[in-house]
C-alpha cells in the first residue's frame, strides 16, 4: 500500500513538472511510449470509454467508403462554419482526395532481378483525376493493403515466413526500378506509407505514377481489392492535400522555426498519432493519423505572458522562488472530428473543440 502511494505522488509529481517545462530524465524513461499512452487515456476518457470497444461486425468496404464520405463532409462543414465565425481567417485549403490505383500481378520478375526475397509483384499505376491537379502540396497519402488484421490462422496460410516484409520501388523508364523504401508487415498492418512517393508525384506534371509492390510472402488472397467491371484489381488510396499556404499554415512555420531557436522557452511542438501504431486502427475510421501539439518549455520574465497577472507572478518568482514560475500552457485550439465505434458498436462521430492546439503563452 505504501510502495502504491509513493507511485502515485512520483507521477503526480512528474505530471507537474512537465506541465510546467521541467526536465525530468529517470532511468528508463520512454517518453514518446509515456505520451502515446496518456493520449490514449485521454481520448477514452473523453469519449466515456474505459477501454477501446470489443466490435461484434465491422462496416464492409462500401460502409467503409461511406463513413469516409461523411467525415468528409463533416469537415467541410466545420471548416465552413469556422469561416463565417471569423471572417479575418484564410479557411484552411486541406483536401481529403479517395483515389483508386490499379493493381495488376506480374508473374515474373524483370530481367536481373530474380531475387528469392520478392517473388510475389503488383505493379500499381495511379492516374490524376481532376481534383488531383499538378502543384498540390501532399501531406499524407496511405495506401489500404489490407480488409482486416491477418491473424494466427491467416498467417499460417501465407506461402512464406512471418514477420514478411514489402518493398516499393517507382518505375521509371528507361532505367531500373528505384527502391524507395521497405518495411515489415505486421500482423496489425492495414495500410502503407506513400507519402514520399505520392509528394514526388504530385509536384510534378506527370499523368500517371507507376509503382511496383514486392512482397516476401504471397499476400494476395487477403489484399483489400476490388474490381471495377471487366478492368484490373484496384486498391484504396488515401491522398490529404492543401493547395496553399494560407495564414494558418504560414503561422504554423513560424512556430516550429520559433521552437528551433527558443532555446528550450516554451514553445509548440508536434508528436504524430497513428491510429494504427497504436492498434486503434479497427475502431477509429477517420482520420489515420493526425498531429498532436503541446506546449513545452520554460517561462522567463516577460516572455510571452498571457496577462498582467503572468508577467507579474514571473518578476514575483525572480525576486523570491516561493513564488511558482509560470507555465507553458495551450493559447488556442483548433477542432477535430473522430469518426469510431462508440462504447456500443454503432458508429458515430464526435467533435473535439479543443483538441488541437494551435498556440502556445505562459500562464
Amino acid at each position: 500500500m505504501q510502495r502504491s502511494l509513493q507511485d502515485l505522488r512520483y507521477a503526480a509529481t512528474c505530471l507537474l513538472l512537465l506541465l510546467c517545462g521541467v526536465e525530468l530524465r529517470p532511468h528508463g524513461w520512454d517518453e514518446h511510449g509515456l505520451q502515446l499512452e496518456t493520449i490514449k487515456r485521454g481520448i477514452l476518457d473523453r469519449l466515456g470509454m474505459q477501454k477501446p470497444p470489443v466490435l461484434r461486425q465491422k462496416l464492409d468496404q462500401d460502409g467503409v467508403r461511406r463513413a469516409h464520405r461523411l467525415y468528409r463532409e463533416k469537415l467541410t462543414q466545420l471548416r465552413g462554419n469556422r469561416s463565417r465565425e471569423d471572417s479575418q481567417a484564410a479557411a484552411p485549403a486541406r483536401m481529403l482526395h479517395i483515389l483508386t490505383p490499379k493493381l495488376e500481378r506480374r508473374m515474373e520478375a524483370p530481367a536481373g532481378r530474380e531475387d528469392a526475397h520478392g517473388r510475389y509483384r503488383y505493379a500499381l499505376m495511379l492516374s490524376r483525376t481532376e481534383a488531383f491537379h499538378p502543384g498540390l502540396h501532399v501531406t499524407r497519402a496511405e495506401l489500404r493493403l489490407f480488409d482486416q488484421r491477418l491473424g494466427p490462422q491467416d498467417v499460417s496460410r501465407l506461402n512464406g515466413s512471418w514477420p514478411s516484409r514489402v518493398a516499393l520501388y517507382k518505375l521509371t523508364e528507361p532505367g531500373r526500378p528505384t527502391l524507395l523504401r521497405s518495411q515489415a508487415l505486421d500482423t496489425s498492418a492495414l495500410s502503407l506509407d506513400l507519402g514520399d512517393a505520392v509528394r514526388q508525384w504530385a509536384a510534378g506534371s506527370e499523368q500517371r505514377l507507376h509503382l511496383e509492390l514486392v512482397f516476401a510472402a504471397d499476400v494476395s488472397a487477403f489484399l483489400a481489392t476490388k474490381r471495377t467491371g471487366q478492368g484490373p484489381a484496384v486498391l484504396s488510396l488515401e491522398v490529404e492535400t492543401q493547395a496553399r499556404v494560407d495564414s494558418r499554415t504560414r503561422k504554423a512555420r513560424a512556430l516550429d522555426e520559433e521552437c528551433r531557436k527558443s532555446e528550450g522557452k516554451c514553445c509548440l511542438k508536434s508528436l504524430k498519432v497513428s491510429f494504427q501504431d497504436i492498434g486503434w486502427s479497427d475502431w477509429v475510421i477517420a482520420p489515420n493519423s493526425y498531429y498532436m501539439k503541446f506546449c513545452e518549455g520554460a517561462c522567463p520574465h516577460n516572455y510571452k505572458p498571457a496577462s498582467m497577472h503572468a508577467q507579474i507572478k514571473a518578476q514575483m518568482h525572480t525576486l523570491s522562488k516561493v513564488t511558482p514560475a509560470p507555465c507553458c500552457v495551450p493559447a488556442a485550439y483548433d477542432p477535430m472530428v473522430l469518426m469510431h465505434y462508440n462504447s456500443d458498436g454503432r458508429l458515430v462521430s464526435t467533435l473535439f473543440e479543443d483538441m488541437l492546439v494551435t498556440k502556445c503563452h505562459c500562464a
